[in-house]
């Protein structure tokens, strides 16, 4: 299948960490046209061939192309690295983030190592994390199921657990029910993937290994924030 997609290559990769480590805007403004084109550009297309599929998972799902990717350019107001840009961008495939904070989302990112793509909670609330627990006492052979699946393309788990394991863990549940916020991410260093539109099947065929996960998560969600909106 053809996509429309310019592809990504690594010298544009590498610029944007050369961009990073000069931390100049004049450098940046320099390279702007360049690092638009050959990053921003492409990741854009990447978002757009994507989110359709996704979009039949959950119809509320952002899919504007240029709400979805970041930017180079760091908010630096809230944090105590200065650095002006970065050099990683991301697409979030996901809901609002400001209307819909706590439902899950797919991304996909990339940087001069390689790229990473995942699925998990954008943000948690302790009574969220309260369900997902119960969920997985309830379902637990449903989640299992949707957690073997991402496991068995190479994704492993990410996110901070409490310190101690809360009570009520049923057995095999262990890797999973102390956690605070929970999800899949799958990397590679394979920088040349992004050169065509290969990426965009491999990102496709992730994804659907992660769509068990991701309906699992979303209907946690929508009973979460159903129930505290009454």
């Amino acid at each position: 299948m053809k996509y429309n997609y310019d592809g990504i290559k690594r010298e544009t990769l590498f610029l944007a960490a050369d961009n990073r480590f000069r931390n100049s805007k004049a450098f940046y403004e320099e390279h702007k046209e360049e690092l638009k084109s050959g990053l921003i550009v492409p990741m854009r297309q990447i978002a757009a061939e994507t989110v359709q599929d996704l979009l039949k998972l959950d119809p509320l799902m952002v899919s504007v192309p240029t709400k979805m990717v970041s930017r180079f350019r760091r908010d630096t107001r809230y944090t105590k690295d200065k650095s002006l840009y970065r050099e990683n961008l991301w697409i979030m495939f996901m809901r609002d983030k400001h209307t819909w904070r706590g439902y899950p989302a797919f991304w996909f990112e990339v940087g001069p190592g390689g790229y990473s793509m995942g699925v998990g909670f954008y943000g948690t609330e302790s009574g969220q994390t309260a369900l997902f627990r119960k969920y997985l006492r309830e379902r637990t052979a449903e989640f299992l199921k949707a957690a073997k699946k991402c496991e068995s393309i190479g994704a492993y788990i990410y996110g901070s657990e409490y310190k101690k394991m809360p009570e009520g863990c049923p057995a095999g549940l262990e890797n999973y029910y102390a956690h605070k916020d929970f999800g899949y991410i799958k990397e590679s260093d394979r920088v040349d993937d992004l050169a065509d539109e290969r990426i965009i099947e491999i990102i496709k065929n992730t994804y659907k290994a992660f769509s068990p996960m991701f309906k699992f998560m979303l209907e946690l969600s929508d009973e979460y924030y159903s129930d505290n909106d009454e």
